[in-house]
């Protein structure tokens, strides 16, 4: 007998289901049912919740993308830890998203999410924007160095960098965020410390 639970546990035990059979399985293998076989529910209960896979696909998604910022926050702030150990952990945790939204599919690079990715991108840049400047602001040498600006500055030229090309790897990523960091260094004034 399944177990009553309030809506939005629920919806958030579906949605966090779907997620881990996305990245398990991928899209174009994970079917509604399979999702409503680990939960142990019905499809009523699925279509209370979402209209189709395509849905909970979003869903999951963004539910994944507002990790993902927690994490880059928490490592922005972690005073514990120094430059170099926040960088090694952001590098690696930008090439786990994309080896993860990789393995969600070839549908989540379709023109038809084209539109979602836009807005998930400039969702994740607007989060990361302040606590990054706050960063800044505690490590740079130059007083009349704009931290936001700095800030924004890099976190949209990774992302340009890291979006000129799908079919990118680790060795990639860990090039780009070589570069960024080398120019970030400079920027700052801060070359081999950390």
């Amino acid at each position: 007998m399944r177990i009553s639970k309030e809506p939005e546990i629920r919806k958030k035990e579906l949605i966090e289901t779907a997620l881990r059979l996305f990245l398990k399985k991928g899209y174009e293998k994970t079917s509604v049912r399979d999702i409503l076989r680990e939960v142990k529910g019905s499809p009523g209960m699925f279509y209370y919740y979402f209209s189709s896979k395509e849905e909970i696909f979003e869903e999951a998604i963004k539910y994944y993308v507002d990790n993902y910022v927690k994490e880059l926050i928490e490592i922005f702030r972690d005073e514990k830890i120094s430059l170099g150990d926040k960088y090694n952990k952001i590098v690696s945790s930008v090439i786990k998203a994309f080896e993860d939204l990789r393995s969600f599919s070839k549908i989540y690079y379709s023109p038809q999410y084209f539109p979602l990715r836009v807005k998930i991108t400039f969702e994740i840049l607007d989060k990361l924007v302040e606590p990054f400047s706050q960063l800044i602001e505690k490590i740079k040498k130059d007083p009349q160095l704009d931290s936001k600006r700095c800030a924004l500055f890099i976190l949209y030229g990774v992302y340009g960098l890291l979006h000129e090309n799908l079919e990118i790897d680790s060795s990639y990523i860990q090039g780009v965020m070589d570069f960024i960091l080398h120019v970030t260094e400079k920027m700052l004034g801060i070359s081999g410390e950390g």
